[in-house]
């Protein structure tokens, strides 16, 4: 009884130790090394299980022959595919069992256990003991409790893991955009996001051409990030009509090839062993392709990944397109046009994915401190990041001609301001959009109880500058609480946001945010101030003449 009650205690405390670890390869380690010490074994693997292969992968081992890591087992092959085979714990003697992988550990007996969550199996343990050690019915339990919990615990690991991914899209996406609003040419905005590409997400291969404007049929490879930047120092020129980069433009869709192998479009460059998948995605703009972002990895590309280089891509064409549009700086009516598409990109897209970076900082503590807070705040930045991709089709929109203008999908509108701004009005469009901008440590409160709708021009206004000053508390003023209220008089609708953070600076000068504030209501003929609060923080407050006007109704 005594020694029941110490392994008992043993595997209490080892499943209190595996739950708080979230970092998946430390996480497998674990396991396997407290399984083996848990029943006495000498040595031990653990494996996930690949549903697209429908293989064990090893992806820890303890006290076993480094050939063991990374090994992959197909149904019935050694150990791990006896378990894969049947789904059930299998105990024997190494060498009776089929192609085992391992003949110097024939005599061995060992156990396999299969590793469950919700009913499919995601896993396996295999443990070993040296010729005259043999296990008891007590340890098969002990190993099967152990793997029950052990599911959970990689089952909480791969989401954490999942989490961190899209936050570390949602960070990049926030990075391009930033970018695309500030870089002075195109190659240099380019070269930024094929660094950023590669430092953020580890693509350890990325090709960013363009498409020649003399010859609509060539692809120009000019940057290049990762490996290939160091590698391939030459400029290339293909076809179109070759490659699977040449296909993404052509089809004017992404192409996502998880065996490049088994594929006759990929184009291998000189000296290059090839990588197991590329993602090629075009660059629209106006309804036509001007370049791709392609990336190549030893990792199998999924809808995520997508998804995300798309929202980049996004990004980029605009970016691309104010480059272009600075070098034609000098038409005036160009000029002010770019003037307007930055104002637009900094006071809405560039704040929402501002948030989106700030949020995602902090995604890693919520997750270890409370798996239901990293849920909640994971759907935030999941509702953020498409509120800036419908922001940014919506500007894509604009920048098209009249007859070749994209459709913004229902669920797409739905996320975009300026549209419950139209059906809505004010109120209805801040308040949600300020909700899943602000973090759980901002108050925010809202007072709109006389508000009356105004012109739709002047409350676009209204929500910009409410947008813009709130983003900027959230990022710079260290406040606790956020009040938007409205007061409308007799002649004059004003709008205020105030907070309680640290003020601002007496010799401040004012930067874009500011600037474009001020210059939206100098336009509609309004006033613009931004004065110390008291005892602490700022108090933003614009007036402008009353244009009423009656919401449709429904």
């Amino acid at each position: 009884m005594d020694r029941d009650s110490q392994k008992l205690k043993a595997l209490i405390q080892m499943v209190e130790d595996v739950s708080s670890e979230l970092e998946l390869t430390p996480l497998l380690t674990r396991l396997i090394q407290n399984a083996c010490e848990l029943i006495g074994a000498d040595d031990g693997t653990v494996g996930l299980y690949d549903p697209d292969k429908n293989v064990i992968r090893t992806e820890a081992v303890y006290r076993m022959p480094a050939r063991e890591l990374g090994a992959e087992m197909a149904p019935g092959v050694g150990l791990a595919g006896k378990v894969l085979a049947t789904r059930e714990p299998v105990y024997a003697r190494y060498g009776d069992l089929a192609d085992i992988p391992l003949p110097e550990l024939a005599e061995n007996e060992v156990v396999g256990m299969p590793v469950f969550w919700r009913e499919q199996m995601i896993g396996f343990f295999g443990v070993g003991a040296h010729a005259g050690h043999s296990f008891s019915e007590q340890d098969l339990t002990m190993l099967l409790l152990f793997a029950r919990h052990a599911g959970i615990a990689i089952e909480n690991a791969r989401r954490y893991a999942a989490e961190r991914r899209r936050a570390q899209r949602f960070a990049l996406i926030a990075q391009v955009a930033s970018m695309a609003a500030s870089a002075d040419t195109e190659l240099s905005l380019l070269q930024q996001v094929a660094d950023a590409m590669h430092d953020m997400l580890g693509f350890p291969n990325i090709d960013i051409p363009l498409v020649d404007p003399e010859d609509r049929n060539i692809l120009v490879i000019r940057v290049r990030g990762g490996d290939y930047k160091h590698r391939i120092k030459h400029i290339d020129r293909i076809p179109v009509s070759r490659g699977i980069m040449g296909a993404a433009i052509t089809e004017q869709r992404s192409q996502c090839v998880n065996d490049v192998r088994a594929d006759p479009r990929y184009i291998t460059p000189p000296g290059v062993i090839p990588p197991q998948a590329e993602l090629a995605v075009p660059i629209l703009l106006r309804g036509d392709a001007i370049g791709v972002i392609n990336v190549e990895s030893e990792q199998r590309f999924d809808d995520l990944d997508v998804v995300s280089l798309e929202i980049i891509a996004s990004a980029l064409a605009v970016g691309l397109e104010n480059s272009r549009l600075f070098r034609e700086a000098q038409q005036a009516a160009i000029t002010a046009e770019r003037g307007r598409l930055a104002r637009d990109l900094h006071d809405n897209v560039t704040q929402i994915l501002s948030s989106i970076s700030l949020m995602a900082q902090s995604l890693p503590l919520a997750w270890k401190r409370d798996a239901s807070e990293g849920e909640r705040r994971s759907l935030r930045l999941h509702e953020l990041a498409q509120t800036g991709f419908a922001e940014l089709r919506a500007l894509l929109k604009e920048l098209s001609p009249s007859d070749v203008r994209p459709d913004i999908s229902k669920s797409g509108l739905a996320f975009l301001g300026l549209e419950r701004l139209k059906d809505l009005g004010l109120p209805a469009a801040i308040e949600p959009l300020l909700k899943r901008m602000a973090q759980d440590s901002h108050q925010l409160r809202f007072e709109f109880s006389d508000y009356v709708p105004q012109s739709l021009e002047h409350e676009e206004a209204l929500y910009r500058i409410c947008q813009e000053a709130v983003s900027n508390v959230l990022k710079h003023a260290e406040a606790a609480s956020i009040a938007v209220s409205t007061r409308v008089g007799p002649q004059i609708v004003t709008l205020r946001i105030v907070d309680d953070g640290k003020g601002i600076q007496q010799t401040r000068r004012d930067g874009l945010g500011l600037e474009s504030m001020r210059t939206r209501m100098k336009h509609l003929g309004g006033v613009f101030r931004a004065i110390a609060n008291t005892p602490r923080g700022t108090i933003i407050e614009v007036a402008l003449p009353r244009q009423d006007r009656v919401l449709a109704p429904g």
